[in-house]
């Protein structure tokens, strides 16, 4: 059983604080092709697999980039391909990322008529100066509307993003953006804390951004906010109402195996981590689909750690033999909980989690 995720690396505009590798001009349907050669390949019809046989899905995943940007056609020959060459389980969770000045009814249909039964939606604010200032091409009146148009199109699974620490951002316009999404009885929300990678068009340009105790009360506002109204915080930056938690994304943080197509796509397959490169051009060119890099997991206990700690299901201490001390400590610090054998991080444990996680491993491994 596996979690299959495709790229769609192609945007409409990329946005100022992108650092992901996307483009904005490319022959679609020439990419497409490119897909599903290597769906096949990896696919039960190949014949030339040479890691996965046999293989079961229980969610896929259609990531970008902007995967709304596909015109339906694309859009069935992408399913087709994916269904004819996979078994996909009956209850299986397929999600397609969309962004709102791109998710038409048009779109909407295509993807629910082609299996689609979760939407994850790239709001990120609902202040229009601060998505003008991240570069995002719809305005908070397009992100609403297409949240209803999915609603009416039969979509009862909905996830939204948010950014906290974006320019101009305030705790008040924040939770403003987290009192919309609630109001639209979203089952999913994402909130991730703005990082100014080197390179980008936000980086080279100066503009500042909330300070970092501002962006921590913008954290801690999201985790008080989204729990008073029923959401679970089942992941550092992803919270869910109760049952909705994302099972593609769960994958990742449980250990997995998943398969991941097209450029810049990253796989995990038994103990090996493989990846595709970030070239489009020679995605598109190949015949054969081997992995540029593959490498083995020589260090199973860092990545139990560095993914259990994540969620709310967290780590179990039998695994863990020199922390004794630093476990003691971090639950007088308020930072994890342990109860029946597993620690688990709080809320400010979550928001420490990279240097907890970091210390832990050291002792460990």
């Amino acid at each position: 059983m596996i979690s299959l995720y495709l790229h769609i690396p192609f945007c409409r505009h990329k946005c100022n604080y992108c650092s992901f590798y996307s483009l904005t001009d490319f022959d679609k349907s020439e990419y497409i092709d490119a897909i599903i050669r290597c769906v096949q390949y990896f696919g039960k019809n190949s014949g030339e697999n040479p890691l996965i046989s046999d293989c079961r899905a229980d969610t896929v995943y259609i990531g970008g980039g902007t995967p709304s940007v596909l015109p339906p056609k694309l859009i069935y020959r992408l399913f087709d391909a994916v269904y004819r060459n996979f078994e996909i389980e009956k209850n299986a969770e397929i999600t397609v990322e969309a962004n709102p000045e791109s998710c038409d009814r048009e779109f909407l249909s295509a993807v629910k008529g082609a299996g689609v039964n979760r939407l994850s939606l790239g709001v990120q604010s609902l202040d229009d100066g601060q998505l003008r200032a991240a570069g995002r091409i719809h305005t908070s009146a397009q992100a609403v509307e297409a949240v209803k148009l999915a609603r009416n199109t039969g979509f009862d699974n909905i996830s939204c993003d948010l950014i906290f620490g974006l320019p101009g951002q305030t705790e008040r316009s924040f939770e403003n953006s987290l009192k919309i999404l609630t109001g639209l009885d979203i089952e999913h929300i994402s909130c991730y804390n703005l990082q100014v990678e080197r390179g980008t068009p936000l980086e080279r340009s100066g503009v500042s951004v909330p300070g970092e105790q501002t962006q921590e009360r913008m954290y801690f506002l999201a985790c008080e906010f989204l729990a008073e109204r029923g959401y679970v915080h089942y992941e550092i930056s992803n919270y869910a109402k109760r049952g909705l938690e994302s099972r593609h994304n769960s994958a990742y943080w449980t250990g997995k195996d998943y398969l991941g197509i097209g450029p810049a796509a990253h796989s995990k397959i038994r103990d090996m981590r493989c990846s595709f490169l970030p070239d489009i051009g020679r995605f598109c060119a190949r015949r054969s689909f081997e992995f540029d890099r593959c490498e083995r997991i020589d260090d199973p206990l860092f990545e139990k750690i560095m993914l259990s700690l994540r969620t709310k299901n967290g780590l179990d201490t039998a695994l863990l033999k020199n922390s004794e001390k630093f476990i003691s400590r971090l639950k007088d610090s308020g930072y994890a909980v342990a109860h029946d054998g597993i620690l688990r991080l709080t809320d400010r444990g979550f928001y420490l989690s990279n240097s907890i996680i970091a210390e832990l491993a050291a002792r460990e491994c």
